[in-house]
């Protein structure tokens, strides 16, 4: 199998962003050098195609998502969004204490907080209040209706 081909797979597949490690163990490469050069040439492939969809480096590890001026138009078939295990616990401390401050769930469950709630709140599933020098987390109505019993 092409190695662009497996990269791009787990890309595509992955509810969360992969690191270049990860990417290497699947492709079976330690290097990262040239496990960057394999991500690049994809990059340039999806940038030479002028496709809807591009793949980024951010905080460290590559995600593959939907260019920014498409997704208003395809926002609607957007399936129910996965949660990271890790944001999943997150989000139960911040349902089980409504308005907890972030500085309180980071002393509780570890600096790795700051990323969970960048990603709950991308979903729609949290808010963030000012309340001081941190900021109160809140559950929206998309939260409720997503975990909500059926009747």
């Amino acid at each position: 199998m092409k190695e662009e081909s497996i990269v791009e797979a787990a890309l595509f597949i992955s509810a969360k962003p992969l690191a270049v490690s990860e990417l290497g163990r699947l492709i079976g490469v330690a290097a990262p050098g040239y496990v960057e050069g394999v991500v690049k040439r994809l990059i340039a492939d999806y940038d030479s195609r002028e496709s809807s969809i591009q793949i980024v480096f951010e905080d460290g590890k590559y995600v593959m998502r939907v260019r920014r001026e498409y997704l208003d138009k395809v926002k609607p078939f957007a399936q129910s969004a996965e949660i990271s295990q890790h944001a999943l616990k997150a989000l139960a401390y911040i349902n089980n204490k409504e308005g907890v401050l972030k500085s309180s769930l980071v002393k509780q469950l570890g600096d790795s907080v700051y990323q969970d709630v960048k990603e709950l709140v991308e979903k729609g599933f949290i808010t963030q209040k000012k309340a001081g020098r941190s900021k109160s987390l809140h559950t929206t109505d998309k939260f409720k209706e997503y975990f909500s019993k059926p009747q």
